[in-house]
């Protein structure tokens, strides 16, 4: 598991650093900028091929779905996973991941790819949210929680630790605001503050936490037999069709 843990290394309190531009554009413009995103994402690309085998995904079970469903990892056996790592009540990167996984889950179903691949998103906040969360989070970011091609996973406290910590290697923890308040300030003193924009999440509103969950902002490939293929340590901003091409490339090593 080294590449992963290389991978991880990145601070687990990053709130967030979501890069979110409203651009006015005429239509050619438009156009030109998705062909351009098009072509990018073709050229660059790792070719699946190459990607490393980075060791075995974790295999887990006394989890719950969205819907309160029991799940284990066999049921995900022969389609290709999309695994990230969301909070319900977060405000940075995970409204931003659940955009970006609605907009996949469109392209995939485009290319008719939808029944070869899962979408799974454990939830790191364990001590105070569960399924109900989870399909809220879900709902308020477009998508319907009847649609099991996407499962939010839930579980205690000590079976998402054992998964998520020490299988995929995603750090998290609870931390107060006046925690996060005295770190900004020593960052400040240092010179190396940078304010984090927030994103609108009603459940946060409604619910009004008292903490935040810093956590690794991931995104793992996980192959059909169950082998770590590919992941990202920013997973708010990688691309769409970036993530359809590798899916693609992998499928077709099948």
């Amino acid at each position: 598991m080294n590449d992963l843990d290389k991978a991880s290394v990145n601070a687990a309190r990053r709130a967030g650093h979501a890069r979110v531009a409203w651009i006015m554009a005429t239509p050619l413009i438009v156009l030109i900028a998705l062909g351009f995103g098009f072509w990018l994402g073709r050229e660059h690309a790792p070719r699946a091929e190459t990607l490393p085998m980075l060791g075995r995904a974790p295999p887990f079970r006394d989890f719950r779905n969205q819907l309160g469903q029991p799940v284990d990892s066999a049921q995900f056996v022969g389609k290709l996973q999309v695994v990230t790592f969301l909070d319900p009540y977060c405000t940075s990167d995970c409204p931003l991941i659940a955009l970006h996984l609605v907009g996949l889950e469109n392209d995939l179903r485009l290319a008719k790819l939808q029944h070869r691949v899962q979408i799974v998103a454990f939830n790191v906040d364990p001590w105070h949210t569960g399924p109900a969360q989870a399909a809220a989070f879900m709902r308020e970011y477009g998508w319907n929680p009847a649609d099991l091609r996407w499962q939010f996973l839930s579980s205690t406290p000590a079976a998402t630790r054992r998964v998520v910590r020490q299988g995929y290697h995603v750090d998290y923890q609870q931390v107060s605001f006046a925690q996060e308040a005295a770190d900004a300030a020593m960052q400040k003193a240092a010179g190396d503050y940078v304010p984090q924009p927030r994103v609108a999440n009603a459940l946060t509103t409604k619910a009004k936490p008292d903490y935040d969950v810093a956590h690794n902002d991931m995104l793992v490939l996980v192959g059909a037999h169950g082998h770590l293929r590919w992941l990202s340590a920013d997973a708010d901003s990688i691309s769409d069709v970036h993530l359809l091409n590798l899916i693609r490339g992998l499928l077709r090593q099948r």
